[in-house]
């Protein structure tokens, strides 16, 4: 056991480095070509994945109950950001926070999928400021877990949103941000159990956020 482990484990090495040559070839080429980045910055063409964590949130909209205001929440955030250049880029973003609503006090969570534009301020310099907007999918939902006799329920919207932040260029590869959000929709459709209905009026689905980041460069793309 000890022989096919030390065999597993000189293979895994062998393959991250591999991996970790590749991809220092690629970006090597990319700069040869003129395709490289900024000594100060990776520039907005191409991709990048980020973490966001943590978020705080806060709601204005009703709760699970058409009465009640939720609580503000801490979550976080998956993104990721196409640049078509320096300054011009589209994101996707999926964002989670836990709440508390109701009298009872009891956990459920908002869920955004957000996607839009954003356009990036000062590309030369290592602190640089974005704006953006576009449109997001709004759900709040409550699972109360297999030992509760409370049903499942969930409501679903839609709505808009603004950002504004600013990215903080570590290296050609790393960066960290800073961003708030301004979400405005209403949820028009509940769920509850397995019965979807659709609700006479929107209920109001408002919220402002605020979040820190680390962004990674896809040196590939």
């Amino acid at each position: 056991m000890r022989l096919r482990n030390s065999h597993t484990q000189a293979a895994v090495a062998l393959v991250a480095a591999a991996v970790i040559l590749a991809a220092t070839a690629v970006e090597a080429s990319a700069a040869s070509h003129g395709r490289g980045w900024k000594s100060t910055r990776y520039g907005r063409k191409g991709a990048e994945l980020w973490v966001e964590f943590p978020r705080l949130l806060f709601a204005t909209g009703a709760g699970y109950r058409e009465n009640y205001d939720v609580t503000e929440g801490l979550g976080f955030g998956l993104g990721m950001m196409w640049g078509i250049s320096d300054n011009i880029a589209f994101e996707g973003r999926m964002l989670q926070t836990n709440h508390t609503a109701g009298a009872e006090d009891k956990e459920w969570d908002i869920d955004l999928l957000k996607v839009g534009a954003r356009y990036t301020f000062l590309d030369e310099y290592r602190f640089q400021p974005f704006v953006g907007t576009g449109w997001a999918k709004m759900s709040i939902e409550r699972d109360t877990g297999f030992e509760s006799e409370d049903p499942f329920e969930r409501m679903t919207g839609y709505g808009a949103y603004v950002t504004i932040g600013v990215d903080y260029i570590h290296s050609s590869s790393w960066s960290g941000f800073f961003r708030a959000d301004y979400t405005h929709g209403g949820y028009g459709h509940r769920t509850i159990g397995l019965e979807d209905e659709t609700l006479d009026e929107p209920l109001s689905g408002n919220s402002v956020a605020v979040t820190l980041g680390v962004a990674y460069r896809v040196p590939a793309w």
